[in-house]
């Protein structure tokens, strides 16, 4: 394959992972059982449910009580919720006296009363398999209630703007990155990299109120324009412009000369 084709697989890959958000693609079907495992039991205030579930020996069930405890008195019981998988690590360790797999994963778990963040770790050997330790604490990141992709009715005409705005942009450089290749102009490397460059300039709503609005601007790399409002009534405006490939655009002719004029050796 060309390196030119490859820029453009590899730019196209991050376009899409920037529309439909990499979290989206972590999952893992035995960490949802055990959060689901999880909740029901504090629902039904059922210690020795998760008690069971436990890596064995991990802990005495003095101990265990001690803990459960706490986490119920924080837990408000609601037959329905959602759960969003916000992170997952998975580690395999090997010793003298064993191999051992351990897994960690942080759930948000949104109810009808309150919000929860629940951590997992889960570990499983040649002695057994179940949660290492688990905590549970209230608040979780807010649901996003519009502006993005996902929440497409729910979208306002100013929201869709800059979402297409984005998607605009991102083709953008995708063609100023394959321009840049086949023409390579005098330092390409260096022209290829400030094409991915963006100016962002960003509003950050923490509650609806003037005094709780935040203005700020940076120079990144493959952020995306949009408006989101989430469900704790803030939200997030960010407007990016791909200023690198602009300028780009605007000293390619000048670029090009140059390079024509640059005696080979």
């Amino acid at each position: 394959m060309r390196r030119s084709g490859i820029v453009v697989l590899l730019l196209s890959v991050l376009f899409c992972c920037s529309l439909s958000g990499c979290a989206d693609f972590i999952k893992s079907e035995e960490m949802d059982k055990e959060v689901v495992n999880f909740i029901e039991a504090l629902n039904e205030d059922d210690a020795d449910r998760i008690f069971q579930s436990m890596y064995p020996d991990v802990v005495t069930r003095e101990e265990f009580d001690e803990s459960y405890e706490a986490v119920r008195k924080l837990w408000e019981k609601s037959d329905e919720y959602t759960t969003k998988l916000n992170s997952i690590n998975t580690r395999k360790n090997y010793t003298q006296s064993g191999d051992f797999r351990i897994c960690q994963a942080q759930y948000y778990v949104y109810t009808q009363a309150q919000d929860y963040t629940i951590t997992f770790t889960y570990r499983s050997d040649d002695t057994g398999d179940g949660v290492y330790q688990f905590n549970l604490n209230v608040g979780a990141e807010p649901v996003l209630i519009s502006g993005g992709f996902t929440t497409a009715r729910e979208n306002s005409a100013f929201q869709w703007g800059l979402l297409v705005f984005s998607v605009l942009s991102y083709f953008f450089i995708i063609a100023t990155a394959v321009d840049i290749l086949r023409k390579r102009p005098r330092l390409f490397g260096v022209w290829l990299a400030a094409s991915l460059t963006f100016l962002a300039f960003w509003i950050q709503i923490v509650q609806i109120a003037p005094a709780n609005i935040r203005v700020g601007g940076n120079v990144c790399w493959f952020v995306f324009s949009a408006f989101k409002m989430y469900s704790t009534g803030g939200g997030r405006c960010v407007f990016a412009i791909p200023v690198g490939a602009i300028v780009y655009w605007c000293l390619r002719r000048k670029l090009l000369s140059q390079k024509l004029m640059t005696p080979k050796r």
